[in-house]
């Protein structure tokens, strides 16, 4: 084990003090009267270690008698205590209680109005489960093997400078390989743009290419990450419906304004859960083609997959007018926030001289664990483990709802890490969800994601990724709970 070399001693505080040298009276009083205006304001608190005579002497110019006389009148008059060779430190107790800063300085109206805001805000539950969306199962990973690659990232000294903006060259050609095995996609490493998740890649992708007055195709409902985006630049958002096969891909041409890019999420609608269908994907094709327009495909957990056609990406038959973009925080975890794009060259590389000029490089070490974690087959073999394990949670729902069928409706379990329960009848779903809500279940509801034209979709989304099977079983009994109470009524 490596011996820290922290010390325990605490630095010295800065202290901004001045000196007027054409005042009357001693140089000494001057300091005094400042330390005390300094303490008084808690500027300095209790327990801060001030700086050596000589030092601030030096600092001051002045003669270090000068300071020495202050720190011990201070002392003596118990403002100050002297600690030996540790040091002089403002007095851990004193004989009046400091003012809270802001009350002698004065808040910011920033401030003041966050504030506000967040006294005006209901106080949260302590939630009993918490069913949302963004979590996953990290112990499925061995911790050996992450100690593995770390060990192996901390072999390599980091670049002088930011790195590739595209990313490390080892961990394109590592992605591009994975594409190739994985998904059936063929992409030359240099078209590889390594990311700090979907939700950064969504913000390179609009900032880069999108101009005002562009209108972008949006899923209704849909990932309200890529709504924020394209609006933050200046695009006016077509909402498209989707259904059980996805985008409804013949409402997307609805207006004389030709979409300058769709965004879609192909291999598990987020949040419904439905697949685009064969026919809508080479529809969506033909239109990109024909239009000119621009797909952007976020891969929404497309490493889980139990039931029916597992499709490649569209990116794969369309690789002229797609940017894939993907992720490993279901993979690994969402708090790596490492991701990547997948693009046509000249996209590859507006997006890389974007990243360059606004210096949003990923993490040079993160990039070097999860190469390490590919190369490895470590990787590999935890979405092989995670899989059995979601698709055992998978059956698990499926099979405990069952009986309820005529009260319910269960959608979006052909693949992914949530599902959706909806009431079939509107009043039905409002009372289920009423009393989750009543029992301290945190959940996100469809209508979360919808347009205002939505806003009345029934059901809410069980996020089961970050559960093992105990705790599963445990939220489906309160579920089925409230399901019986709410049926009884």
């Amino acid at each position: 084990m490596v011996r820290s070399a922290v010390s325990k001693q605490s630095h010295p505080a800065l202290v901004d003090l001045e000196i007027d040298r054409y005042a009357s009276g001693p140089v000494f009083r001057q300091i005094i009267r400042q330390l005390r205006e300094r303490i008084d304001n808690a500027v300095l608190p209790c327990g801060t270690r001030l700086p050596p005579t000589r030092d601030l002497a030096q600092q001051l110019g002045i003669a270090r008698n000068c300071v020495v006389e202050a720190y011990d009148e201070l002392i003596a008059d118990g403002v100050l205590e002297g600690r030996g060779r540790s040091g002089t430190f403002v007095a851990a107790s004193r004989g009046f209680t400091a003012p809270r800063r802001e009350e002698v300085i004065g808040q910011s109206s920033v401030l003041r109005r966050i504030d506000n805001e967040n006294n005006d805000a209901p106080p949260q539950p302590v939630a009993a489960f918490d069913w949302r969306l963004g979590q996953v199962n990290v112990r499925a990973l061995p911790l050996e093997a992450w100690r593995n690659a770390c060990r192996e990232a901390g072999r390599h000294l980091p670049p002088a400078g930011y790195g590739d903006p595209r990313g490390e060259p080892g961990l394109r050609h590592t992605i591009a390989h994975w594409l190739h095995e994985h998904r059936s996609v063929s992409v030359d490493p240099n078209q590889i743009v390594v990311t700090h998740g979907t939700g950064q890649a969504l913000h390179l992708v609009s900032r880069t290419f999108l101009r005002d007055g562009d209108m972008c195709a949006v899923e209704d409902p849909g990932y309200l990450g890529a709504n924020w985006a394209f609006a933050r630049s200046g695009a006016t958002l077509h909402h498209v419906p989707v259904d059980d096969e996805g985008m409804l891909v013949e409402r997307i041409i609805e207006s004389p304004t030709t979409p300058a890019l769709v965004h879609v999420t192909p291999a598990h609608q987020y949040p419904l859960g439905g697949r685009l269908s064969g026919p809508r994907r080479r529809s969506l094709i033909d239109l990109a083609r024909t239009h000119g327009t621009m797909i952007v495909e976020n891969e929404y957990d497309c490493e889980f997959h139990y039931a029916g056609t597992r499709y490649p990406p569209l990116f794969a038959s369309a690789p002229e007018n797609t940017l894939l973009l993907s992720t490993f925080a279901k993979a690994v975890s969402p708090s790596l926030r490492l991701g990547f794009i997948a693009a046509p060259k000249a996209a590859a590389t507006a997006l890389a001289a974007h990243i360059e000029r606004e210096r949003v490089h990923v993490s040079w070490p993160v990039q070097k664990i999860i190469e390490t974690l590919l190369v490895s087959g470590e990787l590999d073999k935890h979405l092989r483990r995670v899989r059995r394990h979601y698709g055992a949670m998978r059956d698990l729902v499926r099979g405990r709802l069952a009986e309820y069928v005529s009260e319910i409706e269960l959608r979006g379990d052909e693949g992914g890490l949530h599902v959706v329960v909806a009431g079939r009848e509107r009043a039905f779903d409002l009372e289920l969800r009423k009393a989750l809500n009543l029992r301290g279940i945190v959940f996100n509801e469809v209508r979360e994601f919808a347009s205002s034209a939505m806003e009345e979709s029934n059901g809410f989304l069980l996020g089961y990724a970050h559960m093992d099977l105990s705790d599963l079983s445990a939220a489906l009994d309160e579920l089925t709970t409230c399901i019986q109470q709410c049926y009884s009524h």
